[in-house]
């Protein structure tokens, strides 16, 4: 069995952008307080936004021109995912999680957080399945309750485990240490951050490596430069031959081998995923993020991970 690790964008499920998702709460100036999954994008974007233009995350100059493209990325992908798993009554927005993540992303060093969905901004979703419930890979490991995570078999369906705090016993390859932490020795130890000394055998923070004797992280590169593993493209990029270059927007040619910024090439054009029910060839092309395979159908969540 293995952890999962959430290395998707943290481009969430929000609502369409209609002015009913807004909660006025004494005034035009009022907070926007998310009620549901339709008010989570709403709700992140803009400390997101700054946190990618501040970091290099995505290819835009201000927060301004991140919004559009991080409101359209969470519209067509993400959306219909997180309000499946909140119809399904599998998890809820957490609203002290979110000021939470705020929080952190204002201040934190961008080395410090390669992998969005880590630290204080994972208890952005409070998940309701307890210790030895079922969950799953991507988003649906984010139904775990609190104090529990995932754990995935080789099917990609998993367990939620309870978490061992730091300093306590574990069992390498049973017991679960928080995701800051790693079990070693026996003991629960919490994971060494970049910048810090390092063996090969140590455990980095999650997306991190051991690289010459000190923790580091990937870092970022702009369009037009050099990109591999240890230097990823930002968003509205892809690599490509070793170089960053520019995703195509939905509307945009495309050929079948060419990257859409959303969804897939579709006759030549760039599309968004499809609704439940409709044709398929991958889970790129879905809104859910499931097709039951080459020429079948998108599918909805919850996936059969928690099916019975």
């Amino acid at each position: 069995m293995f952890r999962i690790v959430v290395c998707a964008l943290l481009l969430g499920a929000c609502g369409g952008g209609s002015d009913d998702n807004h909660v006025d709460a004494g005034g035009a100036d009022a907070p926007f307080v998310p009620q549901s999954a339709k008010d989570y994008c709403e709700a992140i974007e803009p400390f997101f936004c700054d946190f990618y233009v501040r970091c290099g995350r995505m290819d835009v100059a201000t927060a301004a021109e991140c919004t559009a493209n991080f409101l359209e990325s969470c519209n067509a992908v993400y959306e219909p995912r997180y309000v499946g798993l909140e119809m399904a009554g599998l998890l809820t927005l957490n609203v002290d999680g979110i000021a939470a993540c705020k929080a952190h992303l204002d201040t934190v060093a961008c080395d410090q957080q390669f992998q969005e969905l880590s630290g204080p901004c994972a208890g952005m979703w409070r998940g309701t399945q307890t210790s030895g419930e079922a969950c799953g890979f991507d988003v649906e490991s984010f139904t775990c309750s609190p104090g529990t995570q995932c754990v995935l078999d080789l099917t990609l369906c998993g367990t939620c485990k309870p978490e061992i705090a730091n300093d306590q016993t574990c069992t390498p390859g049973t017991d679960t240490c928080a995701a800051d932490a790693f079990c070693d020795a026996g003991t629960c130890h919490a994971r060494i951050p970049n910048g810090g000394a390092c063996q090969p055998a140590d455990k980095c923070l999650l997306g991190s490596a051991c690289t010459n004797g000190t923790c580091q992280s990937p870092t970022f590169v702009k369009r037009g430069e050099v990109c591999d593993q240890a230097h990823r493209c930002p968003y509205l990029t892809v690599c490509t031959g070793g170089t960053c270059k520019s995703t195509t927007a939905v509307g945009g040619t495309c050929t079948n081998d060419g990257v859409c910024e959303l969804g897939f090439c579709d006759a030549g054009t760039c599309a968004e995923p499809r609704d439940v029910g409709q044709p398929c060839d991958h889970p790129s092309g879905c809104s859910s993020g499931m097709c039951s395979g080459m020429g079948g159908t998108c599918l909805p969540r919850p996936s059969a991970c928690f099916a019975g």
